[in-house]
């Protein structure tokens, strides 16, 4: 199926979402789940998570209303302050690559934390694995993988 345009979408969708602090839906659709949606023209994006300190979600782009691509994620904070760490995570989500919209850029600091995120694969077909470090220490780290869903 030809997406043209998509993965400038979905790097558009992570900044309007959860890097701003936007788009989370009132009632979401599961029970117990933070869900974040942004639309614009064709495409559509929903974010449907669960937890916090540690949490697990997954991430659909839909075209015309029918799954094309998706992201499925699990992580959390190892140690340290939550506010501080996820404060910094949605300053590195927000600066995500429209070439792999799949998570932030592939490095990143600020100061005293250093966030890193290595992937194998492409938009088709990934599997990659981010952190943040602070001052050296594990704070923070995130296992995800995804791709093209073909029906």
């Amino acid at each position: 199926m030809e997406t043209p345009g998509i993965e400038e979408f979905i790097a558009r969708a992570k900044r309007n979402t959860y890097a701003s602090g936007e788009g989370k839906e009132k009632n979401p659709r599961v029970e117990g789940s933070v869900e974040l949606f942004y639309r614009s023209g064709k495409y559509s994006y929903r974010d449907i998570y669960f937890g916090g300190k540690y949490f697990n979600g997954i991430e659909t782009i839909y075209l015309n209303e029918k799954p094309v691509w998706g992201m499925v994620y699990s992580g959390g904070l190892t140690e340290g302050n939550a506010g501080q760490v996820y404060d910094f995570l949605k300053k590195c989500l927000y600066l995500v690559d429209e070439e792999a919209p799949f998570r932030g850029p592939k490095s990143y600091n600020n100061g005293e934390l250093y966030y890193s995120n290595q992937y194998e694969g492409d938009f088709e077909h990934f599997i990659g694995y981010e952190n943040i470090e602070m001052l050296d220490d594990l704070v923070y780290e995130l296992h995800y993988s995804g791709g093209s869903i073909i029906q």
